[in-house]
């Protein structure tokens, strides 16, 4: 595997503690069930490497706060509202993020040759 393959599985084998995780990223058909909405990262989180869970919790918030006006309060219809409008721009920060983590951590060899050979290196 090259690099410092060897070093690092010494280092992770004789740890005294590690933790080991993936980078994954949830869709829900839906934010809201009965009276209950979620809003950022417990609803549309874009994933851990994206940074931007604070900015999607003040948009979700938002959005859902401005379907409640739209709609006096009715909470079925402001929720329908919330679901519909905000979509379009999770599913885009989504798969931006998906996009941006499939160039900063490759799965083979030879994407990790093709990004370093575009000046990104660690």
């Amino acid at each position: 595997m090259g690099w410092r393959t060897a070093e690092l599985q010494n280092e992770l084998l004789n740890a005294p503690n590690f933790f080991f995780d993936k980078f994954c990223q949830i869709k829900m058909p839906s934010w809201t069930k009965g009276r209950v909405a979620l809003v950022g990262d417990a609803g549309y989180c874009a994933s851990p490497a994206a940074g931007m869970g604070g900015s999607l919790a003040i948009i979700g918030a938002t959005a859902l706060a401005d379907a409640f006006e739209q709609h006096n309060g009715n909470f079925e219809l402001a929720f329908e509202t919330y679901n519909k409008n905000l979509r379009p721009f999770i599913e885009e920060v989504q798969t931006e993020a998906v996009e941006m983590l499939d160039k900063l951590l490759p799965r083979t060899e030879e994407e990790i040759k093709q990004r370093n050979s575009n000046g990104f290196e660690f």
